[in-house]
């Protein structure tokens, strides 16, 4: 088991400030470390009076060592910043490092060629298991960035600089989000747009994770570093929903009764203003199995009372749309669009009862015999 609980024990967050920051702190309290957190200042989240807050770049190798002189920690927990340059820096500030990363190094799961195409360049694993990654950079720039890191904090712990242990997020929802996704169907529950178009029925799975069940695998990790030592862990809710089911949650927390209009990917492309659907166009589940298997990881907050509880925070603090930064752009929700290709789209089905053709019913293809010696 990891040590500690109690005993002046001393713990960094890089980062600190988004969904998966106070969260985070908290299991690290509940662990008995005193804690600082380490980020630019930009933003600023509630966290307790005695957390120490560490304003500086954690981006660039020069910043860190000024930023972090004279320092050490117990333990580090680092979900922002460069952390290939922050794995580097904290070789000699601590003898314990968790590091947060991301799904996109799953194979085949990132490579698009346009709206309406999908390519993979492997085969997509569905579930996504923690070795069905690229091995060879050259993917993307992106991803390529991501390896590295990876492989950059693994080959620090098979050295002995520390004890690493890296996760892997999908989308994580909570107050505090760097984009609140949940924004798309909330303001149009507010704007009172019923009609809501769902690509291909909406039953594209994808992988999300609610903050404080991130913070809680972490916590699990620190609890278990015998185990968890050298080992990377795809971070998920034990619950996953469908687009449509993740949209019938937000629409009755709401009390909100969308209209679901299916309309296929080939008519309205994800990533375009006419439709609200900014996901994948392929499933991306990632597997939690190892976290069960190593920590007997469960859920610490059930996903219909966390979104409950984000979507009460994204109405009381709305998101901006204005376009900068990471904000969300006027396209977003550009309902003349969705009304333009709605009114397309009840044009085609008004003529598609005659093309339907006799309905088929299904019909188990075992026999079923009702008495002795009967063969169907």
């Amino acid at each position: 088991m990891g040590a500690g609980r109690g005993g002046n024990m001393k713990a960094l967050v890089v980062g600190g400030t988004a969904s998966t920051g106070p969260p985070i702190v908290g299991e690290l309290q509940d662990r008995g470390y005193e804690v600082a957190v380490y980020h630019r200042g930009v933003h600023e989240v509630d966290l307790p009076a005695e957390v120490e807050h560490i304003h500086g770049n954690p981006h660039f190798v020069e910043s860190i060592d000024a930023d972090l002189a004279g320092r050490r920690f117990d333990l580090v927990v680092c979900t922002y910043g460069r952390i290939r340059h922050l794995a580097e820096a904290l070789r000699d500030r601590t003898p314990r490092l968790l590091t947060v990363g991301g799904f996109p190094v799953m194979k085949g799961w990132m490579a698009v060629a346009d709206p309406q195409h999908m390519v993979h360049d492997a085969p997509v694993c569905n579930p996504g298991y923690e070795d069905h990654v690229y091995e060879d950079a050259g993917v993307d720039r992106f991803v390529d960035r991501m390896m590295e890191t990876e492989r950059t904090v693994m080959r620090a712990h098979a050295e002995g600089h520390y004890v690493a242990t890296h996760f892997r997020y999908p989308y994580v929802y909570g107050p505090h989000a760097v984009f609140p996704w949940e924004w798309q169907i909330v303001k149009r529950v507010l704007d009172d747009r019923r009609r809501h178009i769902l690509q291909d029925g909406g039953q594209i799975l994808y992988t999300r994770c609610a903050s404080p069940n991130a913070a809680h695998a972490i916590g699990l990790a620190i609890d278990h570093s015998d185990v968890s030592g050298g080992e990377i862990y795809n971070v998920a809710d034990d619950l996953q929903y469908t687009r449509r089911e993740w949209v019938e949650l937000i629409g009755r927390i709401m009390g909100y009764e969308f209209e679901f209009v299916d309309i296929p990917r080939a008519v309205a492309p994800a990533g375009y203003s006419y439709t609200p659907d900014r996901g994948p166009q392929h499933h991306r589940l990632l597997s939690n199995s190892k976290l069960k298997i190593h920590f007997g990881y469960r859920d610490k907050v059930a996903p219909e009372d966390w979104i409950r509880t984000t979507v009460e925070h994204v109405i009381a603090h709305q998101p901006q749309v204005d376009g900068k930064g990471n904000h969300f752009r006027s396209s977003d929700f550009d309902y003349a669009a969705e009304d333009g290709l709605l009114a397309v789209w009840d044009e085609v089905m008004a003529k598609m009862p005659e093309a339907f053709g006799r309905q088929h019913h299904f019909r188990h293809p075992y026999p079923h015999p009702k008495k002795p010696g009967d063969l169907l």
